[in-house]
């Protein structure tokens, strides 16, 4: 899948956070959870290992015309109960 998002906003998080948006790609190979953040926009939320750290990225599916890609909003270390969630995914797999 492609990943997309703002340069701007992607050097941002990385100052603060010290997490690079292309960690996502990572994040998608290995088992993760996702789930519905928002309606209005459908944005998920996908949390999930990369780098040896859970992370939590929101996204949005967005299409253009080479079809369907991630947009890639924003990203932080996973909180307490995102790892507790995270953690229930991994023992029933």
């Amino acid at each position: 899948m492609r990943l997309r998002w703002d340069e701007s906003k992607r050097q941002l998080v990385l100052s603060k956070r010290n997490i690079d948006f292309t960690q996502l790609e990572l994040l998608l190979c290995l088992p993760y959870l996702e789930d519905c953040r928002s309606d209005e926009p459908e944005q998920y939320r996908l949390i999930g290992l990369a780098a040896d750290r859970l992370l939590t990225f929101i996204v949005e599916y967005r299409y253009d015309e080479l079809g369907e890609y991630i947009w890639v909003v924003t990203a932080w270390s996973s909180t307490t109960q995102e790892k507790r969630a995270y953690a229930q995914l991994i023992q029933t797999d």
